[in-house]
């Protein structure tokens, strides 16, 4: 399989591979590009629209009779090789999961150069419905403003829900070794339904949170359910279970986990853990499992927390914090906040917002040091257990959290 520049005499066989894919031929004299050719036949293709910031990959397509042999990676390879220094950008509505894989994000044309309206796909009504994925260069200009941030943390865990958590591709395996590791047993991962726990954790909050029968219990971040599963058990049926996340994958699949087990004293509303959907003085147990870190405020977060609990309410939250500072490159990598790493807070800082919020009886009940892979950073996972006390100041009411769930 030879792969070469484009050329005029290409067009037809190009046009025509493209048009049997249902993809659009519109604008590629604008492009440059790529063909996959074998015995003289085009088999595959990738096209590129560029300005001096961005580049816009489209017309990505392999032949039938040439799948799987790996050619629309290297088509990409070969893109993104020569664009690498610039934001990449495309739209799809088939190969999402595919490109998020590479390190790409969900975006919108809000958060991209503004010279990427000047292109084919972007100009016009071409693929106008379909979703916007990003990758930016890593040392290029990024900025981590809040909602590209979020934008790239539901783009990951949206994809993960879909196909599965890091030890189990797919999603059926139940990620049992890594979960022991961190502090479950076996009659954990035997009492949560089959495809709950993702492997995502950092801890186990749930046995540390002491829960009795008929508490409230809140879950930050309770993506697939496992750990509010875990809790609804030990509550029983005369306590409640509330999980929020903004993932609209994760929610999907543990509302449909706990439909199909019978999880009556378990809902999961939608909503940013900064501005909880839930009212205030209700809840007696908040646990979070590895998530905080991933938020852009961690001292709202707090403040939230701090509102919603009963006075003497408890706190229970495992998650990633840092013991040195991290290089400035990686504080501005997506990639690396999505993973938990670049949004972490030293571990003093995130003990003091805690504090700040007015919680009492901060501790780190329990502490390890974390596998960061080839990243040489240092990190560690903490369980915290703090209280709200009895007697504190009121925490106001938020402006609104926008679910129309009467939280309010």
């Amino acid at each position: 399989m030879h792969i070469r520049d484009h050329r005029p005499e290409d067009r037809q066989a190009v046009e025509r591979l493209l048009t049997t894919e249902n993809l659009p031929t519109e604008g590629l004299d604008r492009c440059m590009g790529w063909v996959a050719e074998e015995a003289d036949e085009i088999l595959g293709h990738v096209a590129v629209e560029s300005t001096p910031d961005v580049a816009v990959i489209r017309s990505l397509v392999v032949a039938p009779q040439a799948r799987g042999r790996g050619l629309a990676r290297r088509l990409m390879d070969l893109a993104e090789g020569v664009y690498g220094k610039r934001t990449l950008v495309l739209r799809t509505e088939s190969i999402g999961p595919w490109v998020e894989r590479r390190g790409y994000v969900h975006s919108t044309v809000g958060q991209l150069p503004a010279s990427v309206r000047t292109t084919t796909q972007f100009e016009g009504d071409l693929c106008s419905s379909c979703p916007v994925y990003a990758r930016f260069p890593a040392t290029g200009p990024v900025l981590l403003d809040a909602e590209g941030i979020k934008s790239a943390v539901r783009g990951r865990y949206g994809a993960i829900a879909v196909n599965g958590g890091p030890c189990c591709p797919g999603g059926g395996c139940g990620c049992g070794d890594a979960s022991l590791e961190i502090g479950y047993d076996l009659a954990d991962l035997v009492a949560a339904p089959d495809g709950a726990n993702l492997g995502l954790g950092c801890g186990n909050p749930v046995a540390l949170a002491s829960l009795k029968e008929g508490e409230t219990v809140l879950d930050l971040g309770s993506g697939a359910g496992f750990d509010a599963f875990l809790s609804a058990r030990r509550v029983g049926p005369r306590g409640r279970v509330i999980g929020v996340d903004m993932t609209p994958e994760m929610l999907a699949k543990a509302r449909d986990l706990a439909a199909r087990h019978g999880f009556a004293n378990v809902e999961f509303r939608q909503g940013d853990i900064e501005a909880l959907p839930v009212a205030s003085g209700t809840v007696d147990v908040i646990i979070s499992n590895c998530v905080i870190n991933l938020a852009t405020d961690k001292a709202k977060v707090f403040r939230e927390a701090f509102r919603v609990l009963k006075p003497g309410g408890r706190l229970m939250v495992s998650d990633l914090v840092l013991l040195k500072p991290l290089p400035e490159a990686m504080k501005r990598d997506l990639d690396a906040y999505a993973a938990c790493l670049a949004g972490a807070l030293l571990k003093d800082d995130y003990l003091d917002a805690i504090r700040a919020a007015g919680f009492s009886g901060t501790e780190v009940v329990g502490e390890s040091g974390y596998d960061a892979g080839d990243l040489a950073v240092a990190v560690s996972s903490i369980k915290v257990a703090a209280i709200r006390p009895i007697e504190s100041r009121p925490s106001p009411e938020p402006s609104g959290c926008g679910c129309g769930c009467g939280c309010k």
